[in-house]
C-alpha cells in the first residue's frame, strides 16, 4: 500500500502543471530572423513587365501586387510555374499562403506553404518589401480556378481587406482568375 502512495504521489508531481506568477512577464513572440542577402530572386524591386496585377489586400497588411504563370495556357498533364508578388504593407505575424486551384468538376490542387519556400516567412517581411514566391504543380486536363489566402492555424485567416482586381468569395479567399488549360 505504501509503495503504491509512493507511486501515485510520483506521478503527480511529474504530471502537475508549472505555474509562473501572474505578474510575471510573458515573452514577446520572437520575430523570424532571416539573412536577406541571402534571398536573390525573392525580394525583388518590381514584378516582371508581364506579370498580371491583382492589387489585393489582406489584413491591411499584405498586398498580391500580381502573378505569372508559365507557360500562359496550361499544358495538361505537365508542370506549370506560378508566382506571386507580395508587397509587405505593415509588420505581419507568422501567416502561412494557400493555394487552391479548384477544377470545375470538383478535385483541387492544395499549395499550402510558406513564403519562399519557408525561407523567408511572413513575419520576417517589412513594409515596403516586395517578395516573389514560386509554387509548381501539374495541371490536368481542366481549367482551374485560382484562389489565394493567408491562414495561420487550422481555419483561422487573414481578412481579405481589398479585393482589388479579384474577387472575396466571403471566406477570405481571393478568387484571382480562371487559368486556361492549352488545346
Amino acid at each position: 500500500m505504501r509503495t503504491l502512495l509512493v507511486l501515485l504521489t510520483s506521478c503527480a508531481l511529474f504530471t502537475s502543471c508549472i505555474e509562473r506568477p501572474f505578474d510575471a512577464p510573458v515573452a514577446a513572440p520572437s520575430r523570424a530572423t532571416v539573412d536577406r542577402a541571402a534571398l536573390p530572386g525573392v525580394l525583388i524591386s518590381a514584378p516582371p513587365a508581364d506579370a498580371i496585377p491583382v492589387e489585393a489586400v489582406f489584413g491591411n497588411a499584405a498586398e498580391l501586387v500580381a502573378y505569372r504563370l508559365e507557360p500562359k495556357a496550361l499544358l495538361p498533364n505537365q508542370k506549370a510555374r506560378l508566382t506571386f508578388y507580395w508587397r509587405c504593407r505593415a509588420p505581419l505575424e507568422a501567416w502561412h499562403i494557400f493555394v487552391h486551384l479548384d477544377e470545375a468538376e470538383g478535385g483541387r490542387i492544395h499549395a499550402e506553404h510558406d513564403p519562399a519556400s519557408g525561407r523567408f516567412p511572413t513575419d520576417a517581411w517589412k513594409p515596403g518589401d516586395l517578395i516573389a514566391d514560386t509554387i509548381t504543380f501539374e495541371a490536368h486536363l481542366n481549367p482551374l480556378l485560382l484562389y489565394v489566402g493567408l491562414f495561420s492555424q487550422g481555419e483561422t485567416r487573414l481578412t481579405l481587406s481589398a479585393p482589388g482586381r479579384g474577387r472575396d468569395d466571403g471566406n477570405s479567399r481571393l478568387f484571382v482568375a480562371a487559368l486556361p488549360i492549352a488545346r
